[in-house]
């Protein structure tokens, strides 16, 4: 049975941009540039479900330059992120599942010793869609909509694991609310959501 793989109009823009972004800027002698992709793992804070249930993915681009010594540089990336949240259905909570889709763009200094680099920075993010599951029954659009911009705050670091290839993990929490507050399905207030992720991947150096 054929596998289908739909990509929605978002997605394919973000696509494209980094296909013609990125080559620009590796071309550029002062920048660095990579891609890569991970894993991620997920949870809404403040939706009263503990754990990191909900994976999803990653994948993106940057460029990043040494400004000092050889040793404190800057980065600035192109990426898309799926995080929410999923709790699944037992006797003292409700089923529960949120997918929420992001286009990111990350800037972060880094400090590089040997072969670590260590980053810390913010996130401006867009949300290209969401979609909420309250009962069990599927996917459909949110009864209480999610803020179309987030801003959060990441910490990470880079590993080179051999010659052009890097592995990443970072913790990327929302700095602002990703959703106002409300009372939820089963009666409990909500007090402002934020989502809370672990990204773990590789990247390649282009140059």
């Amino acid at each position: 049975m054929a596998i289908r793989f739909k990509l929605f109009a978002p997605m394919r823009r973000l696509l494209t941009l980094l296909v013609l972004f990125v080559p620009m800027l590796a071309a550029a002698q002062q920048f660095g540039a990579s891609v890569g992709a991970g894993l991620v793992a997920s949870q809404l804070d403040g939706d009263h479900y503990a754990g990191y249930h909900k994976l999803g993915f990653s994948f993106g681009a940057d460029v990043n330059r040494l400004l000092v010594a050889d040793r404190l540089g800057a980065r600035l990336g192109l990426r898309y992120v799926r995080k929410g949240s999923h709790q699944e259905a037992t006797e003292k909570t409700p089923f529960y599942k949120s997918e929420l889709h992001y286009a990111e763009m990350p800037l972060t200094a880094f400090y590089r010793w040997r072969k670590f680099d260590f980053e810390a920075g913010l996130a401006f993010g867009y949300l290209i869609k969401a979609k909420e599951d309250t009962d069990g029954y599927g996917l459909r659009e949110p009864n209480i909509d999610f803020n179309r911009y987030e801003l959060s705050a990441i910490a990470g670091v880079r590993y080179q694991l051999a010659g052009l290839l890097w592995a990443h993990a970072c913790l990327n929490y929302s700095a602002l609310p990703v959703r106002r507050h409300h009372v939820a399905q089963d009666g409990h207030k909500i007090s402002g959501q934020h989502n809370n992720a672990v990204i773990i991947g590789v990247s390649v150096v282009l140059k």
